[in-house]
């Protein structure tokens, strides 16, 4: 009875309020709610002194270290908030209030940061720096009215596609659409419409951030996902259009005569948001070609408000008649473009309904649009022939500015908003390509890899283009063909102008784009298709240019690659980060571009262009330089790899992506658009020469460099293949952090109801990966083996430190983990799974009840066994980190990055997680025993709810345990019953005092997430 007592008593502490809103005064942008309490709030509690005091009390604590060096001072910090609570000092709606606060601050900080990260973010300012940087493209210094470049050189380069950039799908939306505007605005003191905040409105979204909840939108879904990226892709293409206004300026004054030639490129942009399908089989071919449809569509529409304008302007000035006449003709071929694209989206948004009733609707809109191919807009020559008519009859200046600004947007991105890059992986493509050529090993296989070569390629020699429909994709099983044969009716049918990326993930041998090409010639798409490997996985780095060599002197692919005129690759920064450590894959990328430039030099393909699309996250341990929009570039493309391009004779584009919703953040309002595209052209046209870099010290110290990174691999390669390290993600898995995207963070555990171990971290995907390090206070993948490295040789590598501003670029990496890195909040969450901590804090209690639960929980975590793992890898990186510590120091580092109360708040943060971590494993010991007629017994419910698999623990729970009316049968039955069944047992009780406090602490816990994140800046 004294025990039930205990367990009732904390629960009544832990209750959860009804989830009510706060009522909050601030008026709330649309698409918000007020933030839904999961406690009752305390009166009078002042969250900002609570936050003062906590950071005083973490200085104090931290100061007994001196003491006692076992002391850990964010574990202090949690056991101190858990003794308030206990006492009743401190109330858990309090403790939601402090939450709130600090996520809150860091959302202010982080929107400071974005503003030095973008630099100049006034529109008027960023246009005068576009005009300096075109003035300078024609060879114009200082204050110079002559060019001097000629018209033909300035003309090239600006008609180049210099950049690209890249939307991405990523799972990486941890924030809700309205809450990114205003962080936006928030960064460039700028509304959406360019108009500046002012005070009243700036605190007015400062308060709106206390007001509502950190956290991605409640539905989070692939048509959420494109929306976003259609945002971000509008706002880039008004940026672009601003762009080229003002390159139009500089070149009629200029070049006076020769002006009206220009047709500027300078950057492209595309998406991959609903054609990546590697490791999803939740998109479904009809989604794909919805979305395509709706980029078409709504380019046009920009197409068709520009002939408008144009409509009016001659209207206005009483214009010639066949002008008029002939903007009636364009917009209503755009119209009826339009129309008959939107009629087709309605047919394929419906490839979720009643499947033989859906493909009636298929078959019929597939026969109209055959039909109809002759006259359908397919091409975008078809309006640049009306509008090159059109400029030749124009007088009006304003008019023929306009026009040439359509034809160049024409010219460029061709009939869709977004070019299309289709992304898979390398074994969709074995798999396609296995039975044609007998492949029964692996293709790299040394004893068949050569017949597997020599097959594939006769294949694609010899094929012949085969004709398909629709219900050839409705009837293909095979991924890659079906993804083939619709890009091939993308081509047909929407846009056969605009060539169509083909990304091949984890591309780690010749025979994967060799196949690619054989399907590429099979479905007649070769000739618009750009087939690009990506290099990110070990072996790839390793064999990457072995693997385009091998293409290249193969006569067929040979004649492919000079056929489009472009050899396009990938290069990846994630998984290459988490498997060989950050920095490695920075350099690993730099060496793969300067013997790639070589190679095409030595093999005779400088007449051709380079394509780079360098792929990487937002986050440090994702290959995002936090530094500032330069760094960024610099770091995935370095400066030394881009001018020895150049010397070699190489035309390379670069490209680059911005992955999901932290990636869209630099474009989701016109003045942050602009802002990034005037950094990225910045950048761009400041072409590297001679003196790009001069780092004697880096040539001179190659061979100790070089060994330094390789041992940086080694340390990660071992941590990756370490059973303990797998452990580590697997305390808490994703379950720290909320769900961020529609591709899932979580490994499938398809009908199984227990927990399943993770045995290796490439189980897990990269951003769960990062975004669980980056919680626990660990950014081990840009920080691990650096310490192992410089130990090696501590004074060589000061000394090539400080004159090698190549490797401080690279550093600069590790010098940002740093900040985020927290030795004693990871050990504080390896400790929660300590049997013997549970029994230090059992055996000091004075309550017997207490104590009891106590030894309960370590009991539990005795039978679970995985302390001395976790203790293990800890100690793998606290003398990585120790060494790290010691060689930095030598170089006067590592110095602030962020403000001393930002860093103070992340470690209060983590102490109040761990508090309430602590909090759900004393609930969890009370979940009552239950039999095991529900596929689970009550250690494995116990075990997930000790790894915060919550919500599945919750919904078993509510299964095992049902809230149930009580069934009654009144009226006279004949005789009287004293007996009471099991039927008026409802489990109301268990529900209200450990189930749904479980439920509110974990929410507590998710919320925190939200506010490291926004320390951090991303999300994994």
């Amino acid at each position: 009875m004294a025990k039930q007592k205990r367990a009732t008593d904390m629960a009544l502490r832990s209750t959860p309020a009804p989830r009510k809103s706060t009522g909050p005064s601030v008026k709330l942008d649309e698409g918000l709610l007020p933030l839904a309490r999961v406690f009752a709030p305390t009166k009078s509690f002042d969250a900002a002194r609570a936050e003062s005091e906590l950071r005083d009390l973490m200085g104090e604590l931290s100061k007994l270290r001196e003491r006692n060096p076992f002391g850990n001072t964010v574990k202090l910090l949690a056991l101190e908030l858990g003794k308030k609570l206990d006492a009743e000092k401190l109330e858990l709606g309090s403790i939601e209030d402090l939450i709130q606060h600090i996520s809150a601050e860091a959302y202010e900080h982080r929107a400071e940061r974005i503003s030095r990260y973008l630099g100049e973010h006034d529109a008027k300012k960023n246009e005068e720096r576009l005009r300096l940087v075109f003035r300078q493209a024609a060879g114009i210094e200082g204050k110079s009215r002559k060019a001097a470049k000629s018209f033909a050189q300035f003309r090239a380069l600006l008609e180049r596609e210099l950049f690209g950039i890249v939307f991405t799908a990523h799972p990486t939306f941890s924030q809700s659409k309205p809450m990114m505007q205003a962080l936006a605005e928030l960064a460039i003191d700028r509304d959406v419409d360019g108009k500046k905040l002012s005070a009243k409105e700036r605190n007015r979204l400062l308060a709106q951030a206390r007001a509502v909840e950190h956290r991605p939108a409640e539905k989070l879904d692939l048509t959420y996902e494109h929306e976003l990226s259609l945002l971000a892709i509008e706002n880039t293409h008004r940026a672009l259009r601003r762009a080229y206004e003002i390159a139009f300026e500089v070149a009629a004054e200029l070049y006076p005569e020769d002006w009206q030639q220009l047709s500027p490129r300078l950057l492209t942009i595309a998406s991959w948001v609903g054609y990546d399908l590697d490791g999803r089989s939740d998109i479904r071919w009809s989604d794909t070609l919805l979305k395509r449809l709706k980029v078409q569509v709504l380019q046009l529409e920009r197409y068709r408000a520009t002939v408008e304008e144009l409509r009016a302007i001659y209207r206005q000035n009483r214009g010639n008649v066949d002008l008029i006449h002939l903007m009636d003709l364009i917009e209503s071929r755009l119209a009826m473009a339009i129309n008959e694209a939107r009629d087709e989206m309605e047919v394929f948004r419906g490839g979720a309904q009643d499947q033989e009733s859906w493909v009636e609707e298929v078959k019929r809109i597939a026969k109209r649009m055959h039909s109809g191919r002759d006259l359908r807009l397919i091409e975008s020559v078809q309006l640049l022939e009306l509008v090159e008519r059109a400029m030749a009859m124009t007088e009006a200046p304003a008019a023929l500015r306009k026009l040439l600004i359509l034809r160049a947007e024409l010219a460029n991105h061709g009939l869709g908003l977004a070019h299309t890059h289709v992304r898979l992986n390398s074994v969709q493509i074995h798999n396609a390509i296995r039975n044609l050529i007998g492949m029964e090993a692996a293709p790299d296989d040394p004893a068949h890899k050569r017949s597997y070569m020599a097959s594939v390629t006769k294949l694609a020699h010899d094929v012949k283009p085969v004709k398909i429909n629709f219900a050839s994709i409705l009837a293909e099983r095979t991924s890659a063909k079906r993804l083939f044969m619709l890009v091939a009716q993308m081509l047909k049918y929407i846009d056969a102008t605009t060539p169509v990326r083909f990304l091949i993930a984890e591309c780690e041998t010749s025979l994967t784009l060799m196949a690619a090409l054989y399907f590429a010639r099979l479905f007649g798409v070769d000739h618009k298709v750009d087939i690009s490997p990506l290099f990110e996985t070990t072996k790839a780095f390793e064999r990457g240019i072995r693997v385009i060599d091998e293409c290249l002197q193969n006569p067929t692919f040979a004649a492919y690659v000079r056929k489009r005129g472009r050899l396009s690759i990938q290069t990846g920064f994630s998984d290459a980060g988490r498997h060989l450590g950050q920095t490695v894959a920075a350099i690993s990328v730099e060496w793969l571009r300067l013997k790639l430039g070589e190679l095409l030099k030595d093999r005779g393909f400088t007449d051709i262009e380079l394509v780079v699309f360098d792929t990487h996250g937002e986050s440090i341990g994702r290959g995002g330089h936090p530094e500032d929009f330069r760094a960024r570039l610099e770091y995935v493309a370095s400066p030394v790899s881009r001018h020895q391009f150049a010397v070699n004779g190489v035309r390379c584009k670069e490209e680059a992506s911005f992955q999901g919703g932290d990636g869209y953040m630099y474009f989701v309002t016109p003045d942050m658009a602009l802002a990034s595209v005037t950094r990225i052209l910045e950048y761009t046209l400041e072409l590297p020469s001679h003196t790009t870099e001069a780092d004697v010290a880096y040539k001179a110290e190659e061979d100790y460099i070089k060994e330094t990174f390789i041992t940086v691999r080694r340390f990660n390669e071992r941590v990756m293949d370490d059973p303990a390290y797998a452990t580590l993600l697997d305390t808490f898995g994703g379950n720290l952090l909320f769900v961020s995207g529609s591709r899932p963070i979580r490994r499938q555990q398809d009908g199984v109801e227990q927990r399943l171990n993770l045995t290796h971290p490439s189980q897990m995907r990269a951003i769960p990966h990062n975004g669980i390090l980056q919680q626990m206070g660990l950014l081990a993948n840009t920080v691990g083996g650096m310490g192992e490295a410089i130990v090696r040789d501590p004074e060589r590598f000061q000394r090539v430190y400080k004159a090698s501003p190549r490797l401080r670029r690279l550093l600069g990496m590790v010098e940002w983990a740093l900040e985020f890195t927290d030795l004693e909040a990871l050990k504080s969450y390896i400790d929660l799974y300590d049997p013997g901590q549970w029994l230090s804090r059992a055996a000091q209690v004075k309550d017997p009840d207490e104590a009891h639960g106590l030894r309960a929980v370590a009991e539990h975590l005795e039978h679970e066994n995985v302390y001395n793992r976790l203790a293990k890898i800890y100690r793998v990186f606290q003398r990585d980190m120790m060494d790290l510590r010691d060689g930095l120091a030598l170089v006067g580092l590592p110095k602030p990055k962020i403000d001393a109360e930002v860093r103070a708040n992340l470690r209060v943060l983590h102490g109040i997680r761990i508090a309430l971590i602590m909090r759900i494993f004393s609930l969890a010991i009370h979940v009552p025993d239950f039999s095991q007629q529900h596929n689970i017994t009550r250690e494995q419910l116990l075990t997930k709810i000790f790894h915060l698999e919550i919500d599945d623990a919750m919904r078993k729970l509510a299964t095992i345990f049902p809230k149930v009316e009580e069934t009654k049968f009144e009226g006279d039955f004949g005789e009287i019953a004293t007996y009471v069944g099991d039927w008026t047992q409802t489990y109301e009780r268990e529900h209200a005092r450990i189930f749904q406090p479980i439920a509110g602490l974990y929410t507590l816990i998710l919320r925190v997430s939200s506010g490291v994140t926004h320390t951090i800046g991303a999300m994994g």
